[in-house]
């Protein structure tokens, strides 16, 4: 061996270990590895399952607090074509709340439980540093006055980014003010299309529908002949829970049916076309409470696609006496971009690593 060679390597004594190539090939991949992750690779990482609890319950009122994010996520893992909405202006955008918890003359059952989910989704929004505002039992005129003075609010120019989160009764396409006359949703969407709200153009808008879409309950897949003969057995009756829908109808005339342009929209809905979605009398909400554990353990790192993909997940585990359970739906209305929401950061800032070292000398 010539001396070059011999110099560069250790010289091992009797208490050294042999250690087999195989085995140094692979710790030196799994270092490159390690030290190949991007900030926006762990996007992709922790989106494989939903680490909170195994198996969810109804916690009732949260104790929401968002892990902060280490740093601005810009580009896409899947590549560099596909960029992320501009997410640094503290606020970050308005986010207004309407919750239709109690109706006139009590011509629709009270959504009780519903404050729970009011508390949590907006201590939520606080902490991904939006300005939120709630509104509650608004009548179908004042429900759209609040939503047309929200969209051209002067403010949206100053954000990245704007949240409306919608809590009531409902069938498909349609959710219900407090006097029981109908709200279509096509309609409020309309509202923040680009010629409505040119504040808006292109940022995201996101919406949140707690509402029933139809009568159906879930009753789930059943595996067993021993689960299959249980079921007959339980009650119909549910314990302190309710549904967030109405007997059927006719359809009222205010109804709109305008279906105009829009992008930048992405609506999460608490459950698919023609079911039902359920609500604890003391809890909220599944579909609300896993938004909101999802969302405060995982935005620091995760884009909002992939946030409601682990809320899914995650309502998808939970389940009540009935066995039943519930799926959430989510559409995309030209989404262009992936949404980081940063939480913790303030893009004004400049990063600790650029700012002026102290002078020693200064007094």
């Amino acid at each position: 061996m010539s001396q070059g060679i011999s110099s560069a390597l250790p010289s091992l004594s009797l208490d050294d270990e042999s250690i087999d190539p195989d085995q140094l090939i692979m710790e030196a991949a799994v270092a490159r590895e390690k030290r190949s992750v991007s900030p926006d690779n762990i996007s992709m990482q922790s989106t494989d399952t939903c680490c909170i609890d195994e198996e969810p319950t109804e916690k009732g009122r949260l104790s929401v607090k968002v892990v902060p994010a280490q740093v601005f996520r810009s580009i896409s893992y899947t590549g560099s074509t596909m960029t992320a909405y501009e997410m640094r202006r503290v606020p970050r955008g308005m986010a207004i709340i309407i919750d239709i918890e109690i109706y006139e003359n009590d011509i629709q059952e009270r959504r009780l439980g519903s404050h729970v989910d009011v508390e949590n989704l907006s201590q939520l929004l606080k902490d991904l540093s939006f300005d939120v505002y709630v509104h509650k039992n608004l009548t179908q005129a004042t429900f759209y006055k609040v939503i047309s003075e929200f969209c051209k609010n002067k403010m949206h120019k100053e954000g990245d980014m704007a949240i409306v989160a919608i809590l009531s009764h409902g069938k498909d396409g349609i959710v219900y003010a407090a006097d029981g006359l109908s709200i279509d949703m096509e309609y409020i969407y309309e509202y923040f299309n680009n010629r409505n709200c040119p504040a808006l153009q292109g940022k995201p808008k996101f919406f949140i529908v707690q509402a029933c879409r139809g009568d159906r309950p879930d009753q789930g897949v059943e595996f067993s002949l021993e689960t299959e003969v249980s079921k007959g057995s339980v009650s119909k009756k549910r314990r302190a829970a309710g549904l967030d829908r109405i007997p059927d109808l006719p359809d009222s005339t205010d109804v709109s049916r305008a279906r105009p342009t829009w992008e930048d929209m992405i609506i999460a809905y608490s459950t698919i076309p023609g079911y039902a979605s359920l609500r604890d009398h003391e809890r909220g909400t599944w579909f609300i409470q896993s938004l909101v554990e999802v969302f405060m353990n995982h935005a620091h790192n995760t884009e909002l696609v992939d946030l409601l993909r682990m809320t899914s997940e995650r309502l998808s585990k939970f389940t009540n006496e009935q066995g039943e359970k519930q799926t959430c739906n989510v559409e995309m209305r030209h989404l262009y971009k992936r949404i980081y929401f940063n939480p913790g950061l303030d893009g004004r800032k400049p990063p600790p690593s650029s700012l002026p070292s102290p002078n020693p000398t200064a007094q």
